[in-house]
């Protein structure tokens, strides 16, 4: 893993966009050898407000990712110590064609976790989550639990007659064989957006949901630490999805769906850690839109420094260096 402050002599993948944070570049995965990778699916299906974006959502967080090192302060824990990362590139996704495109999604990170890597997923909408569940639940062969960051609940059975978008992956991964929606938990839900028939349907598969009013409340600690209690009950593996709008707007203007209200980037950094303390089996940040994002890319660079984080819980948790970020440099 080379160091990023000098971004020009980065090797890229294509045109002016390098690999995430300057790790290696392996396309082939037949050459795969590594504990953790970085996989883009730039697809945008059906728009409920900003279309088109999303895809571009991939090569504006890797460009990004080059303001982050190895070392990361906070932490004092070298990643690259515990972990061999590479970024293994873009899904080559067919325009308009969810279906093919999830299959060919799903294809690769089969192969990726079939060499024992931790797959995180930049996307692209959130129904890329979908395929992304069911590639590591189909791999593990076991019962998983899934904690997502978002502003809404996803539960759509459909969306213009197409069960495959960013309106219904929660319901479509509770339908998988290895989740139970008891063991399923969503963080920072809000506002106006989300359907009136969300909210019984929820209650009834027994999913926890945790708004932002009880984040308010109780604080981003206790509220992270029973999620993931409640995915990882009896054991379960893990998956965790990071939905870029469950974040204030203020903090993250380049997204499809904007909802005011939401968490910081303090919260949602810390969230991650406690979430993903233990380790998981799967990581995605979905619903950059760069093209409505500032000038200074401030949501590619929070959706990016969100990776850089997951990628440190993962280290740390390998390495015996748990939650290092709350004590590394207090005195």
């Amino acid at each position: 893993m080379r160091e990023a402050l000098r971004p020009g002599d980065v090797p890229k993948i294509y045109g002016d966009v390098p690999p995430f944070m300057a790790v290696d570049y392996v396309p082939d995965l037949a050459t795969l050898d590594a504990d953790a990778a970085i996989i883009g699916m730039p697809y945008d299906g059906i728009a409920t407000f900003r279309g088109g974006a999303t895809r571009r959502g991939p090569q504006e967080i890797r460009k990004f990712s080059l303001l982050f090192g190895r070392r990361n302060f906070d932490w004092d824990v070298d990643i690259v110590e515990h972990l061999k990362i590479v970024d293994v590139g873009d899904v080559d996704v067919v325009p308009g064609n969810n279906a093919e495109s999830y299959r060919r999604f799903e294809n690769r990170l089969t192969q990726l976790l079939e060499k024992g890597a931790v797959p995180f997923s930049l996307g692209g909408d959130h129904g890329i989550s979908f395929p992304a569940v069911k590639a590591v639940t189909s791999h593990h062969k076991s019962p998983m639990g899934l904690v997502v960051f978002d502003t809404h609940l996803d539960l759509s059975e459909s969306l213009e007659g197409d069960r495959l978008t960013r309106a219904s992956p929660l319901l479509r991964i509770c339908e998988l064989d290895q989740i139970d929606p008891k063991r399923v938990a969503i963080i920072g839900a809000r506002g106006p957006r989300n359907l009136p028939e969300w909210t019984p349907l929820y209650q009834e598969m027994g999913i926890s949901v945790f708004p932002m009013e009880q984040i308010e409340q109780e604080g981003m600690e206790a509220v992270a630490e029973k999620a993931r209690n409640i995915a990882t009950a009896g054991g379960a593996k893990l998956y965790i999805s990071v939905d870029i709008d469950s974040v204030d707007p203020a903090f993250a203007p380049g997204t499809n769906s904007l909802e005011p209200g939401g968490l910081t980037s303090r919260e949602i950094i810390r969230g991650v850690r406690i979430v993903g303390r233990d380790g998981f089996a799967g990581f995605d940040l979905v619903e950059v839109s760069p093209d409505f994002d500032t000038a200074s890319g401030t949501t590619s660079v929070l959706a990016a420094r969100l990776v850089a984080e997951a990628l440190c819980c993962l280290a740390a948790a390998r390495g015996g260096h748990k939650d290092a970020w709350r004590r590394a440099h207090i005195r």
